[in-house]
């Protein structure tokens, strides 16, 4: 592609800054001088795909009402002939994900207070839109380049949704990022970013995404575990999270961070000007989140005046809601308790916001959290009710023999799908195809270890075994599957999610120049693709596999590639 294209009349497009399995990111300016920008493009060969167009202006309309100095924003839409293309704010620095492999995987605890306060408040302005993101994970979160501490912004809500649309379902997520309820059929709330930002401290202070809470310094620990209650009413407010570690930040608990968290002169978030939201305090919040620390304050107001997002225009950029946006309460809603009342146009934000709180249902909790057990409860109960959402009111997460119901009774059948996502422990990527009562499987590492598996698919249970003792048992419905992987030797958990064309299976078996090539690969949604490849006696990672064509290149041949077809019965 050449280093300069038009788009549309007042667009520039220059050199390609992402890539992933529905569009290409590449550098933008205008015609007419100004900004650098990024453009979004739709790959022309899913533009005729009504349910990826959908995606694709999907977040268009959840970016369109966001402006808040920590979401990056949409500047323009365009739609030309068989282009379509999200211009956005131009971020200048690597994800999340490429920091925390420069620094070893991990970083240190007042670092992860600074990026999750910055990520709490960019969340809190969304949910106060009306919109949840659903795939908050560090490879959406852009870090500003030079700042210290790090300056993020939220992107990518592709498969974000209005809350007032919620009942429509969910357009994805990623595995051990979601929160339970989303796997088991839950209508999506902001509950559910929660636990995702929960996920994200956990991950930043111990390199994993499923590492235990209780390894996080004591302050980070109880917030962490509230995020992460199995049961979403329990979960704070992303504005209290955000309001929390602002706290830490300033008090300088954890350590120093460098001038406190970037962009934020005030706390940001809708609702928090002049004198907090009625009935909520805002001196601080001790004993929030399981600590009993005196002088650790919740509501503190911090700066970085070098930054430039904390400038008087930045502030003026605080989300606003957009007119109209009043998210119906949830069923069966306790009464709000009485609130103070305040005078003067922030009157009606105030209102909004109260109405949001009861939409979200969710308050600050110190019950610690079993993510063991909380996974064990997941199995089998994909079709469990959602939790009734209630304002003001806690509850209990009932016992995990309440919420578990028969796989099979809950799954449907027959079925033909494709889920996939990664193993527990780092132990490689896996994929399911079911097709009626039939099941195949491909897990690997993208180096050398991997393993085809065969089996059954009946009543919701999943029962496939391979070649060197690979076995997979679990559960299944249309959405997702959970269950144990046993590969060289080794026992691994898996939650998958339901995938859809071009992300799957493919697998190729072949001779180039003499040599017997087998290679197998996985494509995720994002784009990603995890494979294996033998040539001949060489083992080793898949090389690119052109998903449109179906085809790749081994030892500079072209090799025709099959995919594994739930729906034709290709590859069963």
């Amino acid at each position: 592609m050449a280093d300069q294209d038009a788009l549309g009349r007042e667009y520039l497009l220059h050199e390609e800054i992402g890539r992933g399995a529905l569009a290409v990111v590449r550098r933008a300016t205008r015609r007419s001088g100004g900004p650098a920008l990024a453009a979004k493009l739709l790959r022309p060969e899913l533009a005729g795909d009504r349910r990826v167009r959908e995606l694709f202006l999907r977040e268009e309309a959840a970016l369109r009402d966001l402006d808040h100095p920590g979401i990056v924003g949409l500047r323009d839409l365009v739609v030309e002939g068989g282009t379509l293309g999200l211009l956005m704010d131009y971020v200048d620095g690597p994800d999340l994900r490429r920091l925390l492999a420069q620094r070893g995987g991990r970083l240190g605890a007042a670092e992860t207070a600074v990026i999750a306060a910055q990520v709490a408040g960019a969340l809190a302005a969304a949910h106060a839109q009306g919109v949840v993101h659903l795939d908050l994970k560090p490879e959406n979160l852009l870090v500003v380049r030079g700042t210290d501490p790090p300056e993020v912004w939220v992107t990518d809500f592709g498969v974000a949704v209005l809350l007032l649309d919620a009942d429509r379902g969910v357009a994805g997520g990623t595995p051990g990022y979601t929160a339970p309820e989303i796997w088991r059929g839950a209508p999506p709330t902001a509950a559910a970013d929660v636990y995702s930002l929960g996920v994200l401290m956990v991950e930043l202070v111990t390199g994993h995404a499923q590492g235990d809470p209780e390894a996080l310094p004591e302050e980070l620990a109880g917030p962490a575990r509230s995020c992460l209650d199995p049961d979403p009413r329990q979960r704070p407010t992303a504005r209290r999270v955000a309001s929390y570690l602002r706290g830490l930040v300033a008090a300088g608990v954890l350590g120093e961070a460098a001038g406190g968290v970037p962009g934020e002169a005030t706390a940001g978030v809708p609702g928090e000007a002049a004198g907090g939201v009625p009935g909520e305090a805002t001196a601080g919040v001790p004993g929030d989140f399981g600590q009993a620390r005196a002088g650790v304050p919740g509501g503190g107001r911090t700066g970085n005046s070098g930054q430039a997002r904390n400038s008087p225009a930045a502030e003026a950029r605080q989300t606003r809601l957009r007119p109209g946006v009043t998210p119906p309460p949830p069923p069966a809603a306790a009464p709000p308790a009485p609130r103070r009342r305040r005078r003067g146009p922030l009157v009606t934000l105030a209102v909004v916001v109260a109405v949001a709180a009861a939409l979200i249902g969710v308050n600050i909790a110190t019950a610690a959290d079993d993510r063991a057990a909380d996974r064990a409860a997941v199995i089998g109960a994909t079709s469990a009710p959602a939790p009734t959402e209630t304002a003001g009111q806690g509850g209990t997460l009932p016992p995990t023999e309440q919420v578990r119901t028969s796989a099979a009774t809950t799954a449907p059948a027959p079925l033909r799908v494709t889920l996939a996502g990664a193993v527990e422990d780092d132990a490689g990527t896996l994929a399911i195809s079911v097709r009626d009562r039939e099941a195949v499987a491909y897990i690997c590492d993208g180096r050398k270890v991997e393993a085809w598996l065969k089996g059954t698919a009946e009543d919701g249970r999943l029962d496939l075994s391979g070649k060197g003792g690979a076995r997979i048992t679990g559960t299944f419905d249309a959405g997702s599957a959970r269950g144990r992987v046993t590969v060289a030797g080794e026992t691994h958990d898996f939650t998958l999610r339901t995938v859809r064309k071009p992300s799957g299976l493919y697998r190729t078996s072949t001779k180039v120049r003499d040599a017997r090539v087998e290679g197998s690969w996985i494509v995720l949604p994002d784009g990603r693709q995890v494979g294996v490849l033998t040539s001949g006696d060489r083992t080793g990672p898949a090389p690119r596999l052109d998903v449109t064509s179906r085809t790749t290149t081994v030892d500079g041949t072209p090799v025709a590639v099959t995919e594994i077809d739930p729906g034709s019965g290709t590859g069963f």
